[in-house]
């Protein structure tokens, strides 16, 4: 049999690749590393400081209280995107009349801009010609309407439902392409063993696809962690810190104060959080769905 053979002046063709790599990944992150022990505007020579920006960070109620936030988006995020992205694929593979249409439908909201769907759910978020309250006023509901951005009990929760909602579209094509590789015989195989859509769910389509779903899973933790921009955007924070999230709180530090030390810093945790969220999620998925 033949094999594979390897040519050194490929490797010429992988050295923009690798330049770019360094000059825009490796370099800023060790910078950052380095910078987040030390107390700098941008402008001045940087003072070490040690762990002081760490601990600052750690004890701030309001970093702390968006932890917590950030990972309720990240939960929210695994259910309700991944989740309905994979129960859509799932229903949406077979082939039935008017099959391509309703996908279209699915991922069309995730080629529109972040900020044009902000502009979009503002207008709709608003008290008195939003949709949402309108709707609401029309099955009697009219205690609960409210202004849904200006509120804290509320901002963070509708916030986070537009990015939820709009990379439903993406998830649902990368596991709809997933679904396509399982093998037809597999289900064939399993309506001779009587089994219903629910069992083909669970115990031919997600072991086969969950090195796919846990892709997923890390894209979505990721995601969630660097979607600032509708907070930024909609509510920058607020009302009261009532929507901070650590990314928000990472730039207002960098860009808004000039704390590049105290904003590394912010960074480094984030980085932190995603890398030990996204091991954890992936372990748990493959004990769990792994057919090894």
């Amino acid at each position: 049999m033949g094999g594979l053979k390897f040519r050194t002046g490929v490797v010429l063709f992988l050295v923009p690749a690798l330049v770019l790599y360094v000059l825009f990944f490796v370099y800023p992150f060790f910078t950052t590393v380095l910078f987040s022990f030390t107390d700098w505007n941008g402008f001045t020579t940087p003072a070490f400081v040690g762990i002081k920006n760490y601990v600052t960070i750690l004890t701030d109620a309001v970093f702390q209280a968006s932890l917590v936030r950030v990972f309720v988006w990240v939960i929210a995020a695994l259910i309700f995107k991944v989740g309905f992205a994979l129960v859509i694929a799932f229903v949406l593979r077979k082939k039935m009349r008017g099959i391509r249409f309703f996908r279209t439908i699915v991922f069309i909201p995730y080629i529109i801009s972040s900020a044009a769907m902000c502009l979009m759910f503002s207008i709709m978020y608003d008290k008195e010609i939003g949709f949402v309250n309108i709707l609401l006023r029309a099955v009697g509901l009219d205690g609960i309407i409210r202004y849904w951005l200006a509120d804290p009990k509320t901002a963070f929760g509708a916030v986070i439902a537009i990015p939820i909602y709009q990379a439903i579209g993406y998830f649902f094509v990368i596991l709809f392409a997933a679904m396509q590789d399982v093998p037809e015989d597999l289900y064939e195989a399993g309506r001779i063993d009587g089994t219903n859509s629910l069992q083909e769910f669970f115990y031919i389509t997600l072991p086969m696809i969950w090195k796919t779903l846990a892709v997923c899973i890390t894209l979505s933790i990721n995601g969630t962690f660097q979607n600032y921009d509708y907070i930024f955007i909609l509510t920058y924070g607020g009302p009261n810190h009532a929507s901070e999230v650590p990314a928000t709180y990472m730039y207002k530090a960098l860009f808004t104060r000039s704390e590049y030390g105290f904003g590394g810093a912010a960074a480094m945790v984030i980085f932190v959080c995603v890398l030990a969220l996204t091991i954890f999620v992936r372990k748990t998925a493959a004990s769990c769905f792994s057919t090894e």
